[in-house]
């Protein structure tokens, strides 16, 4: 969003960033993928043990409570109420030093804007209007144990946008959001394939480096919208957000693309609240969330998430509790239920040590055919099922993933760093 603290130079240029790192163990139990394509191997069922084990892993990852990212900004002020504006934002793994958000150098935001008398414009990669909804009504700031936003992740789409076209409009406490995109971020075909891997036959994860490239065939057109009221200690948020498919989501394989659904369309909506009762230091914030997909044969996914989180501030500490039911109403009728609880200590306004501990449980529901692929099965909650197939870009978990009918587990401590 690049709304944080920042070094200003001159000319208006502002250089600004984020630092997040830790250290952390993740527990996974023994998943149950008995009955899907993930428990074949050649033809030949392959027990849970060797499938999806118990595993324990210890490792240094990154963004757990922020996302870590560089960026740059400037503006001119042209006169008459009308300013000229820019923004370059890039995300990365300090762990590693490499860039994210699928390889690109300004993976999060590149754009160009004018601001006038009667709103603001602005033209290239942006933050979809879901993700500022979100942004308004979050206790914490996107990091990947922040699962307020649940739903908002099961598309990458609703997440940031190539090709986008955006009218913003604030008058008094109320802010408004419109966009657009010829493609924000679809390929030919949808796979978990990622750069540099990724090519045509394979496909790749919606919003892929190469995914937004634009052309007749109207894959990957978007609108969206949003509206913030936020005034004292209260805000309101709701948001929308429609694109179209119209390719195949599959499998890449080292045999190929193998194709599972013919994805037609997405539609979803959001609607959240946030108050901060300044006599005890608490925050309370809530979202609902329903998204579905429209596919080519009769399944037609349906996502809802409701999430609730409660921050207390206690001096230079910060206590955070989250939880989130994100499931399929029909398909598999899978869920995903998660838990997080973290506490922060606050060694300036820009730098704080914290703990979090992450539980994501996944109940797969029923086992489900594709339409295109009746011999291949599939089950698992939106996170589970909707990750191996190239919906999200942004890893849960940071990288650490989900397993089928399992529960996984996260310790983590860290610093936190933003300039």
């Amino acid at each position: 969003m690049g709304v944080q603290g920042a070094a200003q130079a001159q000319g208006g240029l502002t250089v600004y960033g984020s630092f997040d790192i830790a250290v952390d163990q993740i527990k996974k139990s023994e998943g149950n993928v008995q009955g899907t394509l993930f428990g074949v191997a050649g033809g030949r069922p392959v027990p849970n043990a060797v499938a999806a084990p118990a595993t324990s892993t210890s490792r240094m990852s990154t963004s757990l409570t922020r996302q870590s990212y560089l960026g740059f900004k400037g503006n001119e002020d042209l006169g008459g109420g009308y300013q000229a504006r820019f923004q370059l934002e890039g995300g990365f793994t300090p762990d590693a030093g490499t860039i994210s958000n699928d390889g690109r150098f300004f993976g999060r935001v590149a754009w160009v804007g004018l601001t006038t008398p009667v709103g603001e414009f602005r033209l290239g990669r942006q933050a979809a209007p879901l993700l500022v909804a979100y942004y308004f009504n979050s206790v914490e700031r996107l990091g990947s144990t922040d699962i307020l936003g649940a739903g908002v992740t099961v598309n990458n789409l609703q997440v940031y946008q190539d090709n986008m076209v955006s009218y913003t409009l604030a008058q008094g406490p109320w802010l408004a959001q419109l966009t657009f995109s010829p493609n924000a971020g679809v390929g030919p075909r949808v796979s978990a394939a990622r750069s540099p891997s990724s090519n045509a036959n394979t496909g790749q994860i919606i919003g892929g480096a190469t995914a937004g490239t634009e052309d007749s065939s109207g894959r990957g057109r978007t609108v969206g919208a949003m509206v913030a009221f936020t005034q004292s200690d209260l805000t309101l948020v709701a948001g929308y957000h429609h694109n179209r498919f119209g390719v195949p989501f599959g499998l890449a394989t080292a045999q190929g693309f193998v194709p599972l659904f013919n994805a037609e369309s997405f539609s979803s909506y959001m609607a959240g609240a946030k108050y901060r009762f300044n006599s005890t230091g608490t925050e309370v914030a809530g979202n609902f969330y329903r998204g579905q997909f429209k596919e080519s044969g009769d399944g037609d996914p349906r996502i809802t998430s409701i999430s609730g989180a409660v921050k207390q501030s206690i001096g230079f500490i910060d206590l955070i509790a989250q939880v989130s039911d994100n499931k399929f109403n029909n398909f598999t009728k899978g869920k995903n239920l998660a838990y997080t609880f973290g506490a922060e200590y606050n060694l300036s306004k820009r730098t704080a040590v914290y703990l979090r501990y992450a539980q994501v449980e996944d109940k797969r529901g029923n086992i489900v055919r594709s339409p295109l692929n009746p011999a291949l099965t599939l089950a698992g909650g939106p996170t589970t099922m909707l990750l191996p197939l190239g919906a999200l870009e942004i890893p849960v978990l940071s990288g650490a993933g989900t397993q089928m009918d399992a529960t996984t587990r996260l310790y983590g401590v860290g610093i936190r760093h933003a300039f």
